[in-house]
């Protein structure tokens, strides 16, 4: 049994020297390999390539008075020749600065088959600027796209009226009292004008206000439009909001277009109005604040259809009120001389 026992642990310890061995051969031939690459790769690179890099364009010196319709090439791709550590440091954006090009009517070109207003830049007329923004252990060989185009179009000023687009959400009975009230309500709008001819208000940011019971006061920002400039960046928005309850109002109803030496009368002879009012303006609503009107000359125009009713239109409210609702809407009427 001894024997045995002895035999295994025999064998145990020549496993494990064999295995101590090979690591340490394995680790040795692993530092070699890795000093080796490391060798390899500082050689290469001290080698000269040639690589195509990506470089973002700004332009300067734009021509006062214009404004820039169109988006030129954000990016310029550069093929340049240089050692792999500088092209390294290129990849890895140690060194990597935006090309500046001047783009005033200097530099600009204007090609008389081309709408006007529509100037280029090419690739070889901007080249050896482009070349001098680089490194002095790089050569530049290639600009792409060859071609950049510039379209300016003549800015105007025009005032413009400001609209909002808040979502008002209000506390049960609670509702706004009159109008929304934006400060200012115009601004001077400052752009292309094809593109601020066809504008018709300018909108402010959109937000919504939950729960209100109080009168609303705040300041939002302007939606911005791109190549437009606004004379403010925001406006002062003012809304009343007041406990509101419904009323009711009987309203006669009168005719429009009615020729001289009739008489139209109606059956009813007033509408139903029905309304939310401010609790503090509830008993000054009277009928004479509203107009409902039934016309003549739609009855005449359907005469042949013998109808016996006419539709009534409400003309006038109070500017406070609000869910304004009639009936009838439809009345009976007789027309005598």
């Amino acid at each position: 049994m001894l024997k045995k026992v002895r035999i295994i642990n025999t064998f145990k310890q020549l496993d494990q020297s064999i295995k101590n061995n090979m690591s340490h051969e394995f680790l040795t031939y692993l530092v070699f390999l890795l000093i080796a690459i490391a060798i390899w790769y500082l050689n290469a690179l001290n080698k000269d390539y040639t690589a195509d890099l990506k470089f973002t364009v700004k332009y300067t010196d734009l021509p006062e008075g214009k404004v820039l319709v169109n988006t030129p090439s954000e990016y310029l791709t550069l093929t340049i020749n240089a050692q792999g550590f500088t092209l390294l440091k290129y990849r890895f954006g140690l060194i990597f600065h935006p090309v500046t090009l001047e783009a005033s009517y200097q530099t600009l070109r204007r090609n008389s088959n081309v709408p006007q207003g529509e100037y280029f830049l090419t690739a070889q007329s901007v080249f050896d600027r482009i070349a001098a923004q680089l490194s002095s252990d790089v050569k530049l060989r290639l600009v792409a796209p060859d071609t950049l185009k510039f379209l300016f179009s003549e800015t105007i000023r025009k005032d413009i009226p400001v609209k909002s687009t808040l979502q008002l959400q209000f506390e049960k009975g609670f509702l706004p009292r009159g109008n929304m009230r934006i400060e200012p309500g115009t601004i001077t709008v400052t752009g292309p004008q094809a593109l601020i001819d066809t504008m018709h208000y300018v909108y402010t940011q959109a937000k919504v206000f939950k729960k209100l019971k109080d009168s609303l006061r705040t300041s939002v920002d302007l939606q911005p439009v791109h190549q437009l400039r606004y004379s403010v960046g925001e406006v002062r928005i003012v809304q009343a909001i007041e406990r509101h309850t419904e009323a009711t109002i009987a309203v006669p109803v009168e005719p429009v277009n009615l020729p001289e030496g009739l008489t139209m009368k109606f059956f009813p002879a007033s509408v139903t109005v029905s309304c939310m009012v401010p609790i503090v303006d509830y008993e000054k609503l009277q009928p004479y604040m509203f107009r409902a009107v039934a016309d003549y000359a739609s009855v005449m125009k359907d005469a042949k259809d013998n109808q016996t009713k006419v539709k009534v239109s409400l003309l006038r409210t109070p500017d406070y009120i609000t869910d304004v609702k009639f009936h009838p809407k439809n009345v009976d009427f007789i027309i005598e001389k």
